[in-house]
């Protein structure tokens, strides 16, 4: 079963200033920032939208189609499952890890945590987005949280013949770094 994909906007992507900042170790204090910290912190925040990748790809399933080890105990009374894959792409990656060969570790910290929080943003705007079309559902979730295993991530994938995010079988951990799986179910209307 083929997933269908989303290529969103750039502003999709877009994370709060504050929560950015948050990620990076600026934390919930009014901090003195010189006019270079805020020239680095503005120009990572602007690099990271020039080289995001940003792709989600998604299928909703009945709850019947889906593998019982990927589904959330909350889960319980849904009849329908959204699943999705996010992510900005390997070029972030490359980026951070050539920033710290060149020694530029806090603009390698900054993109990090711009990624992160670019990544979330991207699934909180999905979500909205299924939220509207399908109703009421449970909360966003995903593996590695509760009662479902992070390795179910390389399942999750090939359920939806995604190849261009990859999980280690082993730990579940995804390729590219700032990728998410995410699930929804959903209570009110049959497919």
């Amino acid at each position: 079963m083929k997933s269908e994909v989303f290529i969103p906007e750039k502003s999709d992507i877009m994370p709060s200033k504050k929560l950015f900042l948050y990620r990076a170790g600026f934390k919930g204090r009014q901090i003195e920032m010189d006019d270079v910290m805020k020239e680095n912190i503005n120009s990572i925040y602007l690099h990271g939208l020039r080289i995001a990748r940003p792709k989600l790809f998604y299928k909703t399933f009945r709850i019947d189609e889906v593998p019982e080890q990927v589904i959330p105990g909350i889960f319980e009374g849904t009849k329908r499952i959204t699943i999705f894959v996010s992510t900005l792409g390997y070029e972030i990656d490359e980026e951070i890890e050539r920033l710290f060969e060149e020694g530029k570790v806090l603009k390698a910290n900054l993109l990090d945590a711009w990624g992160s929080e670019a990544v979330e943003a991207l699934n909180e705007r999905f979500d909205a987005k299924l939220r509207a079309r399908n109703g009421k559902g449970t909360m966003r979730f995903s593996p590695g949280y509760g009662d479902v295993d992070i390795r179910v991530n390389f399942d999750i994938l090939d359920l939806l013949g995604v190849v261009e995010v990859v999980s280690d079988r082993k730990t579940g951990i995804l390729r590219p770094r700032k990728s998410t799986t995410c699930l929804i179910g959903w209570y009110d209307r049959d497919v």
